[in-house]
């Protein structure tokens, strides 16, 4: 639908890339405030797990500082959770979704609007390697990594 505002569900992985890796705030402060704009906005969440991922420092810091950026984990994402690990994650096999991943995905899933996960992944098999962007495939959830993210918001830093 036209004008509908996309919310997101931001996994570690694209807090890290955007953060640490390629869009570093000492070298593009112009998204700090675009950002906190989003959380302010109730548009950009990160669910508990994701916090517990993010190292001591000062994305940490921040994340901390942006009031209602970390969500519960409520009962419906942990029943969707509990789904989303019996269907992408084989116990006997290193592979599969994991950790914070199946409740950002989880968080998209079951939250009222259209919400789409953020983060750094890419490729993957549904059978061989599931990760965030095959499961949110399967399942019918948008998937975006961070720049994605950035054009989706008409952002434009110069």
């Amino acid at each position: 639908m036209p004008g509908q505002e996309t919310f997101y569900s931001i996994d570690t992985s694209a807090l890290i890339n955007w953060w640490v890796e390629d869009y570093s705030p000492d070298v593009l402060p112009g998204l700090l405030p675009l950002m906190k704009s989003l959380i302010d906005r109730g548009r950009l969440r990160a669910v508990r797990s994701v916090k517990d991922e993010i190292a001591p420092g000062e994305l940490r810091n921040w994340c901390t500082a942006q009031a209602d950026f970390f969500v519960d984990e409520d009962e419906a994402i942990q029943r969707r959770v509990v789904k989303l690990m019996a269907s992408y994650q084989n116990p006997k096999k290193p592979r599969g979704i994991s950790k914070a991943d199946p409740f950002v995905i989880a968080l998209a899933d079951v939250a009222d609007g259209e919400w789409t996960v953020v983060s750094a992944e890419r490729g993957g098999s549904i059978t061989n390697n599931p990760n965030i962007p095959t499961v949110c495939a399967d399942i019918g959830v948008p998937h975006v990594r961070f720049f994605e993210m950035l054009r989706i918001e008409h952002w434009q830093l110069s």
